[in-house]
């Protein structure tokens, strides 16, 4: 982190604002058809299933499994030069959905089917961004 620049921080829409809201809360919110009864992920004005326009919002687990990764080297703005190399991991929570998000562990500890719970990063008072944790599991 580079404290001379500001962080970059997300714009909000009015889709994605019981997103941000539920993470403000620390809490991992996905949009939920009522229709249909799937998990729509990124939050969309109609479900990509069933076409219905209804939309509801239910609480994840918050638990899910590395999918996939990339290990940044370069960063992509100046705030982050502090920070390379780090991961964006791209998570398969349990409900279904996959969601991006950072993570408390090396790039190279990383490995596919990794369990990760949702964990929350309070950048101010209205934004709070999803950290994924490792999950310990016991053999």
């Amino acid at each position: 982190m580079n404290p001379s620049v500001p962080r970059p921080l997300p714009q909000i829409d009015p889709d994605h604002l019981p997103w941000w809201e539920g993470l403000r809360r620390h809490e991992l919110l996905v949009q939920e058809c009522p229709a249909c009864k799937r998990c729509i992920f990124p939050p969309q004005p109609a479900c990509p299933h069933c076409r219905s326009l209804e939309r509801g919002w239910r609480r994840s687990s918050g638990r899910g499994k590395v999918y996939s990764w990339v290990t940044v080297h370069r960063a992509s703005h100046p705030w982050f030069a502090d920070e390379i190399p780090y991961a964006a991991v791209l998570v398969e929570m349990e409900e279904g959905f996959r969601v991006v998000g950072s993570i408390d562990c090396p790039p190279e500890r990383l490995h596919e089917g990794m369990p990760v719970e949702a964990g929350f990063e309070d950048v101010d008072e209205q934004i709070s961004l999803l950290r994924f944790r490792t999950v310990e599991v016991d053999s």
